[in-house]
């Protein structure tokens, strides 16, 4: 565990191992934490802090922790690395130890859970006595849903995102094919993607039109709003992802693979992974602006940002992540203050902002993220995006419904097994788990 405020990089790379393994997620929710008693604010304070910071953008992050050290010099942190999909089994499981971090970096898919469980702390009381400094208002409404839930705040984001089309401007030219549309253009059919995709590919997986995995369902969603279908329904207590039009969207995806050969297959997808897009495999990806960075980094060629195709309907999938202090800290206060300094305007702009780590989830910091375009000049498609994004992913059962969508589908890209029954058995086994959820959730939020 670290103790220093200010993290380097090797210290951060000892604090990595520190990760657990996952385990299920507890049934029975952990006693309601008593008020603690407050710390003076002149003594020095450590807040253990869960983190998936990684090694190649610690550097970015280091900016905040620099800020919030400057502004609050008697708050330390210890980072404590969790993998992005083991933090919820984890935070459970530590409640169950009673050793729940101070601090919790959580997406907008493990707030319903958390939150619902009194793992976090309702921020609404420090909210009221710092209205006008911290402006709730100027985080933007679609992440807002994630962190402000049944009535209360649970912590403040830092991101959101929305996908775009990456694309290789040589491969495009030599290819004759015209470029994907973006910044005030009118976005692909999906029926103009796929002739661009097959235009672009060679035989013998010379080149691929599209790189993308079959596997995430926060891309396949996309498509499933596009064609006016939906995850869960209007009041998350219901999977609805086995529907004609949520079909008819993943459907669209499974062809890239299985009809028209536009990307890697199942199978090529199964051995060591490749960068398709860096290596100048495939001349478009499909990824969300948090690829930016990383892009600028391994492409050694000239490539853009275009709109996602759309279907009958333009839209499109928002979400992100943020932080939120532990109901169980000791340092609520200190907590507070650390989580809304890090989420301000001023650190978020070169924190997440400039360094093209994404788009900040204040709106009046937004525009900062337009300088980290690099060899890319519309960065802004994907903050164009945002005004025809949507999300109804903030279920209490995202992670059985992850999984279970990673089960079902393997056999669904591989071409063996057919799309409907698939979601049938996705829907049936999160409706389970929602159930479940609900029944056991110790907030009050039942109704």
């Amino acid at each position: 565990m670290l103790s220093k405020s200010i993290v380097s990089r090797r210290e951060f790379l000892k604090a990595s191992a520190l990760g657990g393994g996952a385990v299920a997620l507890a049934a029975c929710a952990p006693a309601a934490p008593a008020a603690p008693a407050a710390v003076p604010a002149n003594e020095t304070v450590t807040l253990r802090m869960q983190n998936w910071f990684g090694e190649s953008d610690m550097w970015a992050w280091q900016i905040g922790i620099d800020k919030a050290k400057v502004a609050f010099p008697k708050i330390n942190l210890a980072l404590e690395y969790e993998d992005y999909g083991t933090t919820a089994t984890k935070i459970v499981a530590s409640a169950a130890a009673g050793t729940v971090p101070d601090v919790i970096m959580a997406s907008t898919d493990h707030t319903p859970l958390l939150a619902s469980s009194k793992l976090f702390l309702n921020l609404n009381p420090f909210i009221e006595v710092e209205a006008a400094a911290v402006n709730v208002d100027d985080f933007a409404p679609g992440i807002s849903k994630g962190f402000k839930l049944w009535g209360r705040w649970w912590g403040f984001p830092y991101d959101h995102s929305t996908f775009g089309v990456y694309y290789n401007k040589d491969l495009f030219a030599k290819a004759g094919v015209a470029e994907p549309p973006g910044e005030g253009g009118k976005p692909w059919s999906l029926d103009d993607f796929v002739d661009a995709a097959k235009a672009l590919t060679l035989p013998d997986g010379k080149q691929w039109g599209i790189a993308m995995g079959w596997d995430a369902n926060y891309l396949a969603t996309n498509f499933i709003y596009t064609m006016n279908g939906r995850c869960f329904d209007d009041d998350l207590r219901k999977c609805v992802i086995n529907s004609p039009e949520a079909a008819s969207g993943i459907q669209w995806l499974v062809d890239l693979f299985v009809k028209h050969k536009v990307t890697p297959s199942v199978a090529e997808q199964a051995g060591a992974p490749v960068d398709y897009f860096a290596a100048g495999l495939s001349a478009m990806n499909f990824n969300g602006q948090w690829d930016l960075l990383g892009k600028n980094k391994t492409s050694g060629f000239p490539f853009e940002i275009g709109y996602l195709p759309i279907g009958p309907t333009k839209k499109s999938v928002t979400g992100g992540s943020g932080f939120c202090p532990s109901a169980s800290t000791k340092y609520p206060q200190q907590c507070w203050d650390f989580v809304k300094t890090f989420t301000s305007k001023e650190t978020l702009e070169p924190m997440v902002g400039r360094t093209g780590r994404g788009i900040p989830a204040r709106t009046s910091a937004m525009p900062s993220y337009l300088s980290a375009g690099g060899r890319a000049s519309h960065p802004n498609v994907f903050i164009e995006q945002l005004s025809w994004s949507f999300n109804d992913r903030l279920s209490l059962a995202m992670f059985e419904f992850n999984d279970a969508y990673t089960r079902e589908m393997q056999a669904v890209f591989s071409g063996t097994a057919d799309v409907m029954p698939a979601l049938d058995n996705i829907a049936e086994a999160t409706n389970k788990a929602v159930e479940e959820k609900w029944k056991n959730a110790t907030l009050d939020i039942k109704g």
